[in-house]
């Protein structure tokens, strides 16, 4: 058909402790998109249950690798290569840009938590490209699209997010541009859409979305728009708190249950790696039976063998029940609380507030979270989705679609206020800068004024298409320029719709557009 073009798109979610990967193909017709079914697992040979565990072993030299995926996580039983194997190491990504890193986030450097990451993502791409592709070379027929956490875009003036977003597109070479990054919760938010669950809210209030992974902990909080079913953004918050810090203590726990010296641990750190892959799956499997009420509540057990390199061999069935989990991990359920208590003192909210909390994420699945969460805000608010650890790679996969012109993205993250002050503005006192709207004036006299819908923005734009934070106007020795914070309808500027995130200079005689409403830029001089 004329005009008419197909596109595959593959979603990535590069968790702590395993990838997934989904696929959608899109339909072209004369500048119209459309998705064609849902997007799918697309797993590889390397995945373990649609998942693939974020494990790499080294060559001997330590440059290359010699397995990843479930082959990897498989050399953590061979005493003589558990020394090369890498997993976990997202945490300690950024980790130099912290003032006080936590312990998980300094089991590696940075720079090898990069190495890593580079190292795997290069081995799936390749794997996708034998598998999914026909061996063929990528070609504009292509997208990717990954999803990344919120506070690399956010902290740290976005340094981690960019040089991120660097190695990604150092992976696929520079002939290959089809590549999308997408927040995480953005990823949360359209895959809760897509199955229903925000627009079947039926207690009124504030939707809160947290999303635990395996090593950060994000929550979204906004309100329900009836009609289009869009989240109005009004905060955020992550921390590096995931569902792995439970398997680090509960690997403690297993190498008491088997009696082995801690000198033995400290002569080969490795060995805690692999008794932590035991404690991950003997707490899935005790979250299981914990969050369906009703069936039997009886202690699992694993039997557990470990191979040191000397030869000695420790082997036991390892028995964990409620009592004994809450009793390693009762630190980490409190530190969880904790991080509820921040998350609303950071986003200004009360808990009566809340009409809403929908887990995501694979760490959502632990019993200890849901229960806390069922006891502060009432089971009936609660609402554990399916499947939750696929949720955001899904979303992330229904993205491509929303981006068009003519399409609305989903939520509107505004970027933080700097710390420091503005400085002063030379030559302040000889012009006026001001906004013209009909008969109203708006002065802009120095720093930074906000436009939007929310009565707190500096300018209330009273518009349907406005976002409660959509855009910015900042005041500075290089003159007057305008920033849309990733308003649902974006800014326009003579016209023209201007890049989110990203400053657009202003001179006098320029047309603002918000929606409808048009502002004139003025400037008077003294």
């Amino acid at each position: 058909m004329v005009g008419t073009s197909l596109k595959t798109l593959f979603a990535l979610d590069c968790g702590a402790t395993n990838w997934r990967l989904y696929r959608a193909d899109y339909k072209h017709t004369n500048g119209e998109i459309s998705l064609l079914g849902e997007p799918q697992p697309s797993p590889l040979t390397s995945f373990s249950e649609r998942r693939l565990p974020a494990v790499l072993c080294l060559n001997p030299e330590g440059n290359a690798l010699e397995g990843f995926g479930e082959i990897a996580q498989q050399q953590l039983e061979q005493e003589n290569s558990r020394e090369r194997v890498r997993e976990y190491f997202k945490p300690c990504i950024g980790s130099h840009l912290e003032e006080s890193p936590l312990a998980h986030q300094k089991r590696y450097t940075h720079t090898q938590a990069m190495q890593y990451t580079r190292m795997l993502l290069e081995a799936v791409l390749d794997q996708i490209r034998q598998e999914k592709w026909r061996a063929q070379l990528f070609d504009d027929r292509l997208w990717f699209t990954f999803a990344y956490p919120i506070h690399w875009r956010y902290d740290h003036e976005g340094k981690i997010f960019e040089e991120y977003r660097q190695l990604v597109e150092d992976c696929f070479g520079d002939d290959f541009k089809q590549i999308r990054f997408v927040a995480e919760p953005e990823g949360a938010i359209l895959g809760l859409q897509n199955n229903g669950l925000l627009e079947r809210q039926t207690n009124p209030g504030v939707t809160l979305i947290i999303d635990v992974g395996g090593s950060t902990t994000d929550f979204v909080a906004g309100e329900i728009d009836p009609l289009s079913g869009r989240l109005d953004f009004l905060g955020r918050h992550g921390a590096p708190f995931g569902g792995g810090l439970y398997d680090a203590e509960l690997a403690k726990y297993i190498a008491v249950e088997l009696n082995i010296p801690a000198t033995a641990l400290a002569d080969d750190p490795s060995a805690l790696v692999s008794l932590r892959i035991s404690g991950q799956r003997l707490k899935e499997s005790l979250s299981r039976q914990m969050l369906f009420p009703g069936k039997l509540n009886r202690v699992h057990q694993r039997t557990v063998t470990l191979v040191m390199p000397d030869g000695t061999v420790y082997r036991r069935t390892v028995a964990l029940g409620e009592a004994q989990f809450n009793e390693v991990t009762n630190h980490l359920n409190q530190a969880f609380a904790e991080l509820m208590d921040q998350a609303l003192q950071k986003m200004s909210l009360e808990a009566s507030r809340i009409g809403q909390v929908v887990l995501v994420g694979g760490g959502s699945q632990l019993f200890t979270i849901t229960n806390h969460l069922r006891e502060r805000f009432g089971p009936e608010r609660v609402v554990l989705a399916d499947n939750p650890d696929e949720i955001v790679v899904q979303g992330i996969g229904l993205e491509y679609g929303f981006s068009f012109e003519h399409r609305e993205p989903t939520i509107s993250i505004p970027l933080p206020a700097p710390n420091n002050p503005p400085p002063e503005i030379p030559g302040a006192t000889e012009s006026q800068w001001s906004l013209l709207a009909g008969t109203q004036s708006h002065p802009v006299l120095s720093g930074k004024i906000t436009l939007g819908r929310a009565e707190s923005s500096d300018i209330q734009v009273d518009d349907l298409k406005a976002s409660r934070l959509h855009a910015e106007i900042t005041l500075s020795g290089q003159g007057l320029e305008v920033i849309d914070l990733g308003s649902t309808n974006g800014t326009y500027v003579n016209g023209k719709q201007i890049p989110a995130h990203e400053s657009c200079a202003l001179q006098a005689g320029d047309k603002i557009s918000i929606g409808k409403i048009k502002f004139l830029v003025v400037n008077d001089k003294r």
